[in-house]
């Protein structure tokens, strides 16, 4: 079950900046102007947390300084490929992607809390690391590389977070974009299920996400919103079945996403009837 409340979120964020500071190469973290180190942690990380909450779609712009071996044995970019040592997985993310120009992960855990990690490094010649071995990521498919999988399922909660702070362009944007991404997983398949990529003409194909709209349970009479949320909830529905397609053994996400959906949607309701 997922549970965001303020208390709740800010001692997942506690536990989490322990499974940070495990790492001996981690100098220090910080959130905004707030520095948290391993003598501090509990005190900076709550007034860390307060500094950037606002309610349950809140997520949390966590940096680490990282001190690297200044003979290049791990370079910073081979180390920032190592996200799974910060325990960012299959098993307890929803989804996450990489935003190279700025070193930034933006990731989705399972259990809701959502963070923008970014990354700082120092160099120092007597610092010895082991990165130890990397996970294995098992078969990748060349048609649909995991990483879409990944993104998909970020994009709908920023999505799902703009929508209910009333960003309906945004959310809209986002939405529709997962949408979309939906009808290309459709064309790699065809391609793959025809041998081409060139068809003078279709096939007169069922769209995959058509056939959960008008099921979304979350309506609020708000005709903006219920579209934007139609989508959000058929768009879910497809990539769980279209990603297996892909990846035979993918497990199902969709119903996380929901659990996570619940908690915000809940949450709307109070700041409603709070007005």
């Amino acid at each position: 079950m997922v549970c965001l409340s303020r208390e709740s979120m800010v001692s997942a964020f506690e536990k989490y900046l322990k499974t940070v500071f495990e790492h001996p190469e981690i100098i220090s973290a910080s959130v905004k102007t707030i520095t948290i180190n391993r003598e501090n942690t509990e005190a900076a990380g709550k007034r860390a947390f307060e500094a950037g909450f606002h309610d349950c779609c809140s997520d949390i712009d966590l940096s680490v300084k990282v001190q690297l071996p200044s003979d290049g044995s791990v370079t910073p970019d081979r180390y920032m490929k190592r996200i799974d040592r910060f325990g960012i997985n299959t098993v307890s993310a929803l989804g996450w992607c990489f935003v190279p120009e700025n070193r930034i992960y933006r990731i989705i855990f399972r259990d809701g809390m959502r963070y923008d990690f970014g990354f700082e490094f120092e160099f120092a010649e007597d610092a010895n690391l082991d990165l130890g071995e990397q996970p294995d990521p098992g078969e990748q498919s060349v048609h649909w590389p995991e990483e879409n999988i990944n993104r998909f399922w970020f994009v709908q909660i920023q999505a799902l977070g703009k929508l209910y702070r009333k960003d309906y362009l945004i959310s809209s944007h986002l939405a529709n974009m997962n949408c979309n991404e939906m009808l290309v997983m459709q064309m790699v398949l065809r391609d793959l299920k025809y041998g081409t990529n060139h068809h003078r003409y279709g096939y007169a194909e069922e769209l995959e996400y058509v056939r959960d709209l008008g099921k979304a349970p979350y309506r609020t009479g708000d005709q903006t919103f219920d579209r934007i949320a139609d989508h959000l909830y058929a768009a879910a529905l497809a990539c769980d079945r279209l990603a297996k397609e892909f990846y035979p053994h993918y497990q199902n996400r969709s119903a996380d996403f929901f659990a996570i959906w619940d908690c915000y949607e809940s949450a709307g309701r109070s700041a409603s009837s709070n007005r």
